[in-house]
């Protein structure tokens, strides 16, 4: 935690069910890098506007919000509401350079390049080899 991993994010009284339901009203929200509206989005805009919308604040960048809730490790714990995160999506001196809002029944809602705001099963060959772990914000 010196490190400045698995800080708070203040998330009492907000329910997984809250969190997804807001960011399934954003299926289908055009990919533009550094986009937070519902006009176009990237996949740390939608975390970010998801989780902004309950007033829970986290940055608008991957590698920095998997520095907020608990990690966890074995992706078979995760529940609804936990984030995800990703590396080696594309080109970066960056670790982390995706992440998503699991949903449950082994799939992650967030924001494709090529299909804009979607939902993907973590099992998905490309997203799988690329997982690293996923958070708890939610408390």
């Amino acid at each position: 935690m010196a490190a400045g991993i698995e800080n708070p994010a203040g998330s009492s009284g907000v329910t997984p069910e809250a969190i997804i339901k807001t960011a399934r009203g954003f299926l289908g929200v055009p990919h533009c890098i550094g986009g937070t509206t519902s006009k176009c989005m990237d996949c740390s805009g939608l975390v970010f506007r998801v989780f902004a919308t309950h007033g829970i604040t986290l940055p608008h960048s991957s590698e920095e919000q998997a520095r907020y809730g608990k990690i966890i490790k074995d992706r078979t714990l995760l529940i609804p509401g936990d984030l995800v995160f990703f590396i080696r999506t594309y080109t970066t001196s960056r670790v982390i350079t995706h992440s998503g809002i699991f949903i449950g029944d082994g799939r992650f809602i967030h924001t494709s390049s090529s299909q804009g705001v979607t939902i993907t099963p973590l099992e998905d060959p490309y997203w799988k080899e690329r997982y690293l772990f996923g958070t708890r914000i939610l408390e």
